[in-house]
């Protein structure tokens, strides 16, 4: 059996799924100190504290005069007149108040700068005064510039960046002014993020007496700046936060834990976050969406984390082999019990949009290779997908078919699900019901590799698949769904005589109802006159190839049944060829070309055959299609690309195969001038093969 494609998600609650227990064992999941060590560096731009002496009655001097400055700055002009800087910059126009405020500030700040490098030297007890005075003054627009300009938001870089022993106070003033200078100042974030700051900031999380304002303090960095936000990645903040956060590390301050939540789906957004993370990220990001007391919004959030992590084959490899995969199944389980507002359109679209994703992974997930080693057909994982496929909840039931869908990639799992299971009767019956088109096209996919296996044919006909899908060819909302049920139906009669006569079944029993006359064939051609999709008229085509393929050979042994089929096929089926000319038409697959020329030969073997090819044969596309295969000019084309030879050839045999069955058969069938317009084209070849 040929491997068959990964079902992919369309657009689900049955009974509950309890949540099992990961095998974490080899699981990397780091300890943020560990990963913390990880992470180089960054050289401290202070010299140490302690270096000079300074008297207190000094270091408090410094400090007023400090202070002096920052809450009210005085500066003397030319003419000796006074003006203070806020006054200033509100007096002025805006272009120059800016101006004159970012040069003065920047050099009245000088002083500034130098009193803190003494301070800091001496390690003087007014440090931390200073450092709140300054940042007290940096929640003010009009201060962040100058800060930056002036070396004071350096400084206090310099001083988060310390290996020394700093007093708490001290940390959470430094903290503070460089989340205040940061907001809206790309500027100062600049100075951040070259100098690769944001790692020295995160490593405050580990305090817990700094960890309320140091995340607040990366927020400001990266809102609106995009250097910073593969600079947190690279830095391994979404990690971090996440662990802290399973950690009650973070607190119950929800403003607190709406930057933490926004910083980890920022991060996660980051190709180098994604990369580096440690595996067990996943586990931590599935357990917080399954918390108890977990709100759409961040519902929402740690699903778009996930599915960026997951859609990598390294943590698609590690959550089946961790045995995840129950835990990603829960998590879409837990959806259905997050309170969402019905009346609102946004969370609505939240909501369907995270559950989306989570199937989409969950498709991902069970498409690797090492899903069927880990999640046999007989596991209860596989169980509880069978349960779901008729579950309540769309999603659920789409999950249940992609998942089992992907299991079915061999003659022997298929045959168990059909001939053991039965799980082709629940798919069924999805198709009977009024399901959605995701949930019929996720159904369908699952069908089809079922209908692989030979011996299923005749399992998945007797349980009524032809009816079934017959109801979907008019299923005009989704052409997908049309696509998919008209190639099941072709997959079902492959080499059976019994299917195809099932195919060919009238829609009544009743002799007298006009739907007597009228076959599961027919709703199939009525489909390929309605609709303008190319691979649809196409799949119709070949279902139609096939019956003449299975049955028409039979003719020759007079069998009764392959007798009767084709009567039935020419009699009760006007334009039963023109599907035919649609594989030949098309200039997709050459292969489905080559195999229509053949199916008209096949046609044209009896005289009610040519009745239905010299219909195709009216098609204007077609019958110049028949003379250029047959031409000897066709090959010689000195076009640039050309066709496969052997291709080229095939298509002739069978084309020359056709027009000597139209005229031995044919008697008086084709069109006045037709017969002449295909004697022509039989001499033609026929000197063209006398020359060889």
């Amino acid at each position: 059996m040929a491997s068959t494609e990964p079902i992919s998600i369309g657009n689900g609650a049955a009974d509950g799924m309890s949540q099992p227990q990961a095998s974490v064992s080899t699981l990397n999941l780091p300890s943020v100190s560990k990963v913390l060590s990880g992470l180089s560096d960054t050289p401290s731009s202070l010299e140490e504290r302690g270096t000079t002496d300074l008297e207190t009655l000094d270091q408090e001097e410094m400090f007023r005069a400090l202070k002096n400055v920052i809450e009210r700055t005085v500066e003397t002009t030319e003419a000796g007149n006074t003006f203070d800087l806020k006054e200033l910059h509100a007096s002025l126009g805006q272009a120059e108040g800016e101006a004159r405020l970012g040069s003065r500030g920047a050099k009245v700040l000088e002083s500034v700068h130098d009193s803190l490098l003494q301070l800091w030297s001496c390690n003087s007890q007014f440090m931390a005064q200073a450092a709140e005075v300054i940042a007290n003054a940096s929640r003010e627009e009009s201060w962040r510039g100058p800060f930056g300009k002036g070396g004071i938001l350096s400084f206090f870089l310099g001083v988060l960046s310390s290996k020394q022993d700093i007093d708490s106070d001290i940390l959470l003033h430094s903290l503070r002014l460089v989340g205040n200078s940061c907001a809206d100042t790309d500027e100062n974030r600049k100075i951040v993020v070259d100098g690769n700051y944001t790692r020295v900031i995160i490593r405050h999380f580990l305090n817990p007496k700094l960890i309320h304002v140091a995340i607040p303090v990366i927020y400001n960095i990266c809102m609106d700046y995009e250097p910073a936000h593969a600079q947190i990645a690279e830095n391994q903040l979404a990690y971090i936060i996440l662990r802290l956060l399973k950690d009650n590390a973070v607190g119950d301050n929800e403003a607190l834990l709406s930057f933490s939540y926004d910083l980890v789906e920022l991060a996660s957004e980051q190709a180098q976050g994604v990369e580096n993370a440690p595996d067990g990220i996943i586990l931590l990001l599935m357990e917080l969406a399954l918390d108890e007391e977990i709100e759409l919004e961040r519902y929402s959030t740690l699903i778009n984390s996930l599915f960026a992590y997951l859609e990598k084959e390294r943590f698609q490899n590690t959550c089946v082999a961790h045995n995840l995969v129950e835990t990603l199944l829960s998590v879409l389980y837990r959806s259905f019990s997050i309170e969402v507002d019905e009346s609102s359109k946004e969370d609505v679209q939240s909501m369907a949009q995270s559950r989306l994703k989570v199937n989409q992974a969950l498709g991902e997930v069970s498409a690797s290779p090492l899903f069927s080693q880990h999640y046999p057909l007989s596991s209860p994982l596989s169980q509880k997908l069978k349960s779901w496929i008729v579950a309540e909840e769309d999603q659920l039931q789409i999950c249940a078919c992609v998942m089992l869908g992907n299991l079915a990639r061999s003659d022997e799992v298929c045959q168990a699900m059909v001939q053991e299971l039965k799980i082709h009767e629940e798919l069924i019956s999805v198709l009977q019901s009024e399901a959605r088109g995701g949930v019929l096209h996720s159904a369908l996919g699952f069908l089809k590799n079922l209908a692989i296996a030979g011996d299923n044919r005749i399992t998945l006909a007797e349980a009524g698949i032809i009816p079934a899908v017959s109801r979907l060819w008019a299923f005009e909302s989704v052409p997908q769904v049309q696509f998919s049920a008209a190639t099941i139906a072709r997959q079902v009669i492959i080499s059976s005589m019994e299917n195809i006569s099932r195919l060919l079944s009238p829609l009544s029993d009743d002799l007298d109802s006009p739907a007597h006359r009228r076959t599961y064939l027919s709703l199939l051609l009525s489909l390929f006159e309605k609709t303008d999709s190319a691979p649809i008229k196409t799949e119709i085509g070949r279902t139609i190839a096939s019956i003449c393929r299975t049955v028409t050979p039979k003719i020759a042994t007079e069998d009764a049944q392959a007798i009767s089929l084709l009567n039935t096929l020419y009699d009760l089926h006007e334009g039963v060829a023109r599907p035919i000319g649609a594989m030949i038409t098309q200039t997709q697959w050459p292969v489905v070309r080559s195999e229509g020329w053949f199916a008209l030969a096949l046609m044209a073997n009896t005289k009610s055959g040519c009745v239905a090819v010299a219909d195709c044969l009216q098609n204007e596309e077609v019958l110049e299609l028949l003379k250029k295969t047959l031409s000897t000019e066709a090959s010689n084309d000195e076009s640039t690309e050309k066709p496969d030879e052997n291709q080229v050839n095939k298509d002739r045999d069978n084309a020359f195969v056709l027009v000597q069955e139209l005229l031995k058969n044919e008697s008086g069938t084709l069109p006045d001038g037709y017969r002449g317009t295909i004697e022509d084209l039989a001499n033609e070849h026929s000197r063209h093969l006398a020359s060889k």
